[in-house]
């Protein structure tokens, strides 16, 4: 047997476009029409650009089970090479839905069994049904085990679950990646840098408006340390992976196992850098200290707003300040550098709140901040909300891309939302404090001391 994976390149060039991010949905970063939000623009897409990690798992199942494997890239247009396969498996995100649906019909037009996966696909996948032979609802690693098992390929909506001992997973197959040209720049700057999960799963409530947990559910599935060490002496041995960023939302979700995973990456002596997500109270001094020595070098966080009742509405659990302050400046003091995210837009929010939200992340002054719009991805309850008070009125699936208004804010006119959107990023990058803190650092690793 024989599968044809593919990777579709986003046909919107004018937007800096990664579809693996806001949890598979996908994300199209584009700040506005000044000077300095185009070069905000310009230096994202070339900084920003990280590989598809699920593709990389589904190539590793088919060749355990003795498949033949054939990785087909696509380009912004609709060539696609001939191909025999006796399966095709095709990505889905939000940002491109609708390039991806045409690779989708003109695949299945030339006979090939065609089957698409991904998080929207998962949430939606009447979306794609015509232009398939079968959607993938569930986790496509969980689906590729089930096809490699059973005699006949699915066909219609295939209810594929979720993988429940991720230990049992093979570790992504990358032979057939062009590591080289991957980056998550400036928060991790040696090369070759790739991606990894440790856990799946997310149980906090901010499930209410964030994707992730669409695909990955809310109950926490972990990795066992001896595994993840595994995994990563493989990528250095095998690839050379020099960094890696992991994926998991809540990377820190229990202190103690944190602690002995990075007490092994000290024992082993990997000399891996390494850059996670979780939140700010979920560390303390001593762990960082510790995640420090065993290579952390950025950490990223969702601060949202610095408004905790906007928070409160939004069903997510605010930090309390003072110790979200503490934690970024001790973090600062060691050398790991922190990606803070805020939402703008959020319900409850208005002009002055956004504004203060902007003042506190200046004073924060870390290496990222992201300033996107709240976006209601179908699947949500926050979608949901929306559309029972007839609020949406953007149905282009492609304009969700959490830089665009869809819904109208009972605060706030798109205009607005907009404007406030492209002050937060030029206001913040293009200031003396921001550079002198971070623009040292940036030039030493990328000129001075090149890998």
């Amino acid at each position: 047997m024989k599968v044809a994976l593919f990777e579709i390149q986003a046909r919107n060039s004018k937007k800096c476009i990664n579809k693996d991010l806001a949890g598979g949905m996908g994300t199209g970063t584009w700040i506005g029409n000044s000077w300095r939000a185009r070069i905000f623009e310009y230096v994202k897409k070339k900084s920003v650009v990280l590989p598809e990690i699920t593709s990389a798992y589904l190539v590793a199942i088919f060749k355990q089970a003795g498949w033949e494997v054939e990785r087909v890239e696509v380009g912004r247009g609709l060539e696609i090479k001939t191909i025999t396969a006796d399966l095709a498996l095709v990505p889905s995100s939000i940002v491109d839905c609708f390039h991806e649906c045409e690779v989708a019909r003109i695949i299945k037009s030339r006979g090939l069994k065609v089957g698409v996966y991904g998080t929207f696909a998962s949430a939606l996948p009447d979306f794609f049904i015509n232009d398939a032979d079968f959607v993938i609802r569930g986790e496509a690693e969980a689906a590729a085990i089930k096809i490699v098992n059973q005699k006949e390929l699915p066909s219609g909506i295939f209810e594929a679950g979720q993988v429940e001992n991720l230990d049992y997973l093979p570790f992504p197959d990358w032979s057939s990646f062009s590591l080289k040209k991957y980056s998550y720049s400036p928060a991790l700057n040696k090369k070759p840098v790739t991606v990894m999960l440790a856990s799946r799963g997310c149980p906090h409530t901010c499930s209410y408006y964030c994707a992730y947990p669409l695909l990955a559910g809310a109950r926490l599935r972990l990795r066992t340390i001896d595994n993840i060490i595994k995994e990563i002496k493989e990528l250095k041995n095998n690839y050379g992976v020099m960094a890696i960023d992991f994926r998991d939302p809540l990377f820190t979700c229990s202190k103690q196992r944190t602690r002995e995973f990075a007490e092994r990456l000290i024992l082993e002596n990997l000399k891996i850098i390494w850059s996670c997500e979780t939140r700010l109270d979920k560390v303390d001094k001593d762990l960082l200290n510790l995640m420090y020595r065993a290579g952390l070098r950025n950490i990223n966080v969702g601060i949202e707003s610095s408004n905790p009742e906007i928070l409160k509405k939004s069903q997510r659990l605010p930090v309390v300040e003072a110790y979200q302050d503490e934690m970024v400046a001790y973090c600062h003091k060691l050398g790991i550098t922190v990606a803070a995210f805020y939402l703008i837009g959020l319900e409850g929010d208005t002009k002055e709140s956004i504004l203060e939200t902007i003042r506190y992340a200046k004073r924060l002054n870390t290496l990222v901040a992201q300033f996107a719009i709240v976006t209601p991805y179908p699947g949500t309850r926050f979608f949901e909300k929306l559309e029972k008070e007839k609020m949406i009125f953007n149905r282009n699936w492609e304009e969700y891309d959490e830089y665009t208004p869809i819904f109208k804010h009972k605060n706030l006119k798109t205009e607005e939302l907009l404007r406030l959107k492209e002050w937060a990023f030029v206001s913040y990058y293009f200031r003396p404090a921001y550079l002198a803190r971070h623009m040292p650092k940036y030039f030493f690793e990328n000129f001075l001391w090149p890998f």
